[in-house]
């Protein structure tokens, strides 16, 4: 299948039966439009089309920047000295391509920068840079997706990241546990959507109202976090979406003030959550809880989810892993004993994976558990 950008080159060189060039007529904004669809690397490509296009990608708002893209391969994961060499060749190619595009560049406001990059040790000012330049020139949406190097140094995101007044949505994506210092605060008064994974939000370098200085934050995503002995504290008084997904856990506390809440999602090892609000507005909830983080002390750690579910009584919908479902059902006294008082439930499904369709069975006192507390339950 002929790719995408290859397609709209061809297309773009295309004239019709009068030898007139209709796409170079239009207006910019609709060419920025098309070129969105291209890597900056493809976008620069398209000044050899004509004079009308050779200036253009100068100003072009959006700018993609992908370690994958040709020449910039991505090598397996099972490096040898050789191939690591080669990746620092190309890492370097990437960092001296960046440099040059923002040297080039009209100083015209960004719509939407977005980076990939591997072994970011040797050019993280390159991509602090960049950051900041994005920030500069207004950005609304940030992405960048950092694969940690062999040197483990850590990443230091620009200050001026933390108060970018233009920002309305930042992703911060690592592959593996990254040492990248989080903000005590951020203050994106714009920030409508955060996403934020593998990240450590233990010890000095992140504060529990970290979120507190973005009151327009509506979804809010924690992906492989480690939580260590202080508590989390999500303070958005517009927060709509909240997904959580913790890999280790200590002994601080997740606490929730959200009053306008209607999507929860948790997925890792059993929370302690405190819930500061009433919601009111909760629809769905999503508990996805690993077993594998259950072989000490289970009946604890199922009290712990059981107090956690009462959390979120308001909700309509619950919808349960297989492993959370085989983990409540191994203590069925200690659902009797603590009845979950979903007075608004009216769907409860259960996740089950295709490997695991023909095995699974819902156990009885999960279901009797759930349809002596709803009238109005369906089990999906």
């Amino acid at each position: 299948m002929e790719d995408f950008s290859d397609m709209l080159l061809s297309t773009l060189g295309r004239r019709n039966r009068n030898n007139e060039d209709r796409i170079s007529k239009l207006p910019d904004d609709l060419l920025f439009k098309i070129m969105s669809f291209l890597n900056t690397k493809q976008a620069v490509q398209t000044c050899v089309l004509s004079k009308r296009w050779k200036p253009l990608w100068q100003s072009l708002p959006y700018l993609d920047f992908n370690y994958n893209t040709s020449p910039f391969k991505q090598k397996t994961v099972q490096l040898d000295d050789a191939d690591r060499e080669q990746v620092g060749i190309e890492m370097l190619s990437l960092s001296n391509f960046i440099s040059q595009v923002l040297f080039r560049r009209c100083p015209t406001d960004l719509v939407k920068v977005c980076v990939q990059s591997v072994n970011y040790d040797q050019h993280a000012s390159v991509l602090a840079g960049l950051m900041c330049y994005a920030v500069k020139h207004n950005v609304q949406h940030l992405t960048f997706q950092l694969h940690r190097g062999g040197g483990g140094r850590p990443f230091l995101l620009p200050q001026s990241l933390y108060t970018c007044q233009s920002l309305t949505s930042l992703e911060l994506k690592g592959n593996d546990w990254m040492a990248v210092k989080l903000p005590t605060l951020l203050a994106c008064p714009a920030l409508k959507s955060l996403h934020l994974s593998h990240f450590s939000m233990a010890g000095p370098n992140f504060e529990p109202t970290a979120f507190s200085g973005c009151p327009n934050l509506q979804t809010l995503q924690l992906f492989d976090i480690w939580i260590g002995s202080e508590n989390l504290c999500i303070n958005a008084v517009n927060l709509r979406s909240l997904l959580l997904s913790f890999v280790l856990h200590g002994e601080g506390k997740v606490e929730i003030c959200a009053p306008r809440l209607t999507t929860f999602k948790y997925s890792g090892i059993p929370p302690i959550v405190c819930l500061k609000e009433n919601l009111a507005f909760l629809d769905d909830v999503y508990f996805d809880i690993k077993a594998y983080s259950l072989k000490r002390n289970e009946e604890e750690s199922v009290i712990r989810l059981i107090n956690t579910f009462k959390e979120f009584r308001q909700a309509k919908s619950l919808t349960l892993s297989t492993s959370t479902v085989k983990i409540l059902a191994k203590f069925p006294s200690l659902l009797d004993q603590n009845r979950l008082p979903f007075a608004n439930l009216k769907h409860l499904k259960i996740k089950v994976k295709k490997w695991q369709s023909k095995r699974f069975e819902m156990p009885a006192c999960i279901l009797n558990c759930f349809l002596n507390n709803s009238t109005i339950l369906k089990i999906c």
